[in-house]
């Protein structure tokens, strides 16, 4: 599997598309998700404005609030994505707000690249079709700790 990740308005910290590449593939690989080696999957992520996280959510989630992330993607679970045909994918759009992340990471005494990578791995987690869960948690702590720890 290669996956490969399309960054769309960089912010000025060191989440280039390499890191955030290997932060997805490293997701995909421990949630098991997809197991076909001859696949090339490309995910795109924005890095946007409250503002703009607050029109995109209330568009997309009826929900008049920024928020951390927002996932779209054309797959609902990991059967689905299992049984395309093709040796290539999109997988979907990460859609983050880092304001909105540095925030909650001060007022929660929490490291901003752990709490940046934390909610990263859980929007990659959705396109793959995780809910909210006790294992999608403990997937993308385990994810957000082991990069904070090689950073």
């Amino acid at each position: 599997m290669n996956v490969h990740v399309d960054l769309h308005a960089p912010i000025e910290k060191n989440y280039d598309e390499q890191l955030l590449t290997e932060i997805a593939q490293e997701t995909i690989q421990a949630a098991g998700a997809i197991n076909r080696e001859d696949i090339d999957i490309t995910i795109s992520v924005a890095i946007i404005s409250d503002k703009e996280m607050q029109r995109m959510n209330k568009r997309l989630r009826n929900k008049d609030v920024v928020t951390d992330v927002i996932s779209v993607g054309d797959y609902s679970d990991n059967i689905d994505i299992s049984s395309v045909n093709k040796s290539e994918i999109f997988l979907g759009e990460v859609i983050l707000c880092y304001n909105f992340i540095e925030q909650f990471a001060k007022e929660n005494n929490v490291k901003i690249d752990k709490e940046f990578f934390t909610v990263y791995s859980h929007g990659v987690l959705h396109l793959l079709g995780f809910q909210h869960s006790d294992e999608m948690f403990a997937l993308q702590d385990a994810i957000s700790e082991k990069f904070c720890y090689n950073k």
